[in-house]
């Protein structure tokens, strides 16, 4: 049986009670009324109308709702109840079935709209999965049991899982969610709001501006005071009496926010001048000067403010804590795990990145009871690539929640279109470990596969449980800005993971169910992507891979397969790969076609383009300005190539207006020995006009950390542009 409610629609369950607890309806008939507190606020009367809401999908009666005075009749009381003695998002639910009474009491502003929301789903069953799909299960008779007596608070004060699909503001507030980025308005309860969000700096004085007339209120740097890349003088008092300013303007802008960011602007360069300097190696730390200061304009704000608290970062160079600087109770300081790995747990990984985190991490609690974390659990280079971090998400939450961190915001894709990979998955797993960190993750995700999946279920767990294994398997560690060839991105498991998602694609359409059939899409994309970017396999295997994306990222509307970049140049690589003519090579050669470079400033530098005269039909057209190596291509070692020396050749074709100068130059570095291997330079003279020739590089050794790359020579005057069609290693003569 499906159930609607509120425009979501999916996989449902009946269940019969045992007939012991308080009823609520029977055979389709109410036997209670729902009584709201007096004087409710918008989220009280809202939790009122969702109880009547999900009660009457569950037992199919319409349940009144109704003051106090309206409460007349027989039958149970649903009471909504209102206690100051507990806390903001605290509730408490009590079944009295001699009196037959089930009261839902909590604190302001989301007690008790939660507490509607725990009754739903931790005693009735209800799940609310995605935006589109939500499991109400089928009651009769509806009953909650005569035991029933919890009181619940949740261990984070903030939690937001920071991806598209859970901006949804009804979606935020049924899963618990009080995130500052979701639509949660009044009758959500609100959320914990920001007023300024992070990196803040230049906000407080942009050097645009100030720098020519005020070079003192910004970073010296190796002697010098910098306009740009810089971050403030936190020493200098003028800078601070502006910041208190402005950070009073700020509050007067955002009456109903209760956290205010002063933080470093996103890049490096702190201030070194002599007084900086002195505190910060006195503290051990730039957090040192960084929490003085925020503590100078936290007191000054505190008397007029007392419910307003100042953010700032434990971010790169502020990361480890200070030595004796203490945040005061109305600080909050947002500790960031950007260099981590996220392949292998927080506490259970040996990189320095994770081990020094953690000693930051203790560090920091030591300091302050509001200690916040700024995690990461995307791919920000590539949104839609595989990032295998399914086997730490439960447990990362737990040690920062066990290290007492009482703020996590989980940054995933948030651009405007969603679709990341797995985000629907993620978005709900992390709102539910947010809630309670002691959840575990493996059944949270069997659940959500189960719920969201039904039909397709057990060929989207098993590509699951496949991804996951090649990651345990491979052993290797993973950052939020990894590219997209490494050893658990086979050809041979994604090709699996393929397949098992092909068989779920059928069982979804077999289901006659649209939405259920988008979301199994939504999961090939990035294999499709992984497959398509990497450009491993011939193109005729990859062309149906590469038409299917374009495809579903416009039907779907993607935005962005990476962090602030649009989706365009994206999705014209994807119509020149689903073009593109195949092409042989020689027994024995390794061949980089164009889709496999690296491309340095895509877009403005280089672009791949349509080019009739290339073998495939695509050529990386790199502009006659600059000296980039702008094309690099990462000389592969494939399994089972033949021992010995390789000739490196390129196929290029160039643009030309004149016969004078240099044309292009390309060449072999070792990116381990930080040497090059051979470079060969060419003159516009030496090449014909708009024809491809093979230039040839040097000999070399296979051997990994070595790339390949194509650079112009800063002669735009004659030569307007340089085509590569593809990049070869020639088995050379003995």
């Amino acid at each position: 049986m499906r159930v609607v409610l509120a425009a979501t629609a999916c996989f449902t369950l009946s269940l019969h009670a045992t007939g012991d607890g308080l009823v609520l309806a029977r055979g389709g008939k109410a036997e209670a009324r729902i009584v709201l507190p007096a004087d409710p606020t918008p989220a009280e009367r809202y939790a009122g109308e969702e109880l009547a809401a999900h009660l009457k999908a569950m037992g199919g009666a319409e349940i009144p709702v109704g003051a106090a005075a309206d409460a007349g009749g027989a039958g149970g009381v649903l009471r909504l109840v209102h206690d100051p003695a507990l806390g903001p998002e605290t509730y408490r639910l009590k079944a009295e079935p001699a009196a037959k009474t089930l009261t839902i009491a909590g604190g302001r502003p989301r007690g008790v709209l939660y507490g509607v929301y725990g009754l739903l789903e931790d005693v009735l069953g209800c799940r609310w999965y995605t935006r589109d799909c939500a499991r109400v299960p089928r009651r009769d008779p509806l009953e909650v049991p005569a035991a029933l007596d919890v009181r619940v608070t949740p261990r984070l004060e903030y939690r937001e899982p920071f991806w598209t699909e859970a901006f949804d503001g009804t979606w935020a507030a049924r899963n618990r969610a009080n995130s500052n980025s979701a639509r949660l308005e009044d009758r959500h309860g609100g959320k914990v709001a920001y007023g300024t969000f992070v990196h803040t700096f230049n906000a407080i004085l942009d050097p645009a501006k100030h720098f020519k007339d005020h070079p003192e209120w910004f970073s010296m740097v190796k002697g010098v005071r910098i306009p740009g890349h810089t971050q403030l003088c936190l020493t200098n008092p003028e800078v601070l009496r502006i910041a208190i300013e402005r950070v009073r303007e700020w509050i007067a802008a955002h009456p109903k926010a209760a956290i205010f960011s002063v933080s470093q602007n996103d890049w490096h360069n702190p201030c070194a001048c002599p007084a900086c300097k002195a505190l910060d190696d006195a503290e051990g730390s730039h957090a040192g000067t960084l929490i003085r200061f925020v503590n100078a304009v936290a007191e000054a704000i505190e008397k007029d403010h007392p419910g307003v608290a100042i953010d700032t970062l434990a971010y790169q160079y502020t990361r480890k804590p200070p030595k004796t600087a203490v945040p005061r109770p109305n600080v909050i300081v947002r500790l960031c795990s950007i260099e981590c790995c996220f392949a292998h747990p927080l506490d259970g990984c040996p990189e320095k990145t994770n081990t020094s985190f953690l000693e930051d991490l203790k560090g920091w609690s030591r300091l302050t009871k509001r200690l916040y974390v700024w995690d990461y659990v995307t791919n920000f280079s590539h949104y839609l690539l595989p990032f295998p971090n399914l086997d730490v998400l439960d447990r990362n939450i737990r040690t920062l929640a066990g290290h007492g961190v009482v703020g996590i915001f989980e940054q995933g894709n948030y651009s405007g279109g969603g679709g990341g990979e797995l985000s629907e998955l993620r978005a709900w797993v992390l709102a539910k470990l947010l809630w309670d960190p002691s959840r575990d993750g493996n059944a949270l995700i069997r659940e959500f596969v189960e719920g969201a999946f039904g039909p397709a279920a057990p060929k989207v767990q098993a590509f699951l449980d496949l991804q996951r294994e090649a990651i345990r398997t491979s052993g290797e560690h993973v950052r939020i800005f990894d590219g997209v060839t490494r050893g658990y991105l086979s050809v041979e498991t994604l090709r699996a993971c393929d397949a098992l998602l092909e068989e779920a694609e059928r069982a979804a359409a077999g289901a006659g169910d649209p939405a259920l059939l988008a979301r199994v899409l939504r999961l090939r994309m990035p294999i499709w992507y992984a497959r398509v970017w990497q450009a491993r396999e011939p193109v005729e295997a990859l062309q149906p891979a590469a038409a299917r994306l374009l495809e579903a990222a416009k039907n779907q509307k993607l935005t962005h397969f990476r962090e602030h970049a649009g989706v365009a140049q994206d999705l014209e690589r994807l119509a020149l790969t689903a073009a593109r003519r195949p092409v042989r090579t020689e027994p024995g050669a390794i061949a980089g076609e164009d889709s496999a470079f690296g491309l340095y400033q895509e877009g403005t530098l280089v672009s791949l383009v349509a080019d009739p005269k290339a073998e495939d039909g695509v050529a990386a057209r790199q502009v006659g300005r600059g000296t980039d190596w702008s094309i690099q291509w990462p000389i592969p070692v494939p399994a089972g190539a033949r021992p010995g020396p390789y000739r490196v050749r390129a196929r290029i074709r160039i643009d030309k207006a004149g016969e004078t100068g240099p044309a292009f130059h390309v060449g072999v570095y070792d990116k381990e020995t930080r040497k090059g291997v051979g470079e060969v330079r060419v003159q516009a003279k030496e090449m014909p006009d708009g024809e491809y020739r093979w230039i040839d590089v040097c000999e070399l050794e296979l051997k990994l950390d070595r790339i390949v790359y194509v650079a112009p020579d800063d002669n735009a005057a004659n030569v307007t542009g340089v085509y590569t069609d593809r990049i070869e290693l020639v088995p050379a003569a003995r």
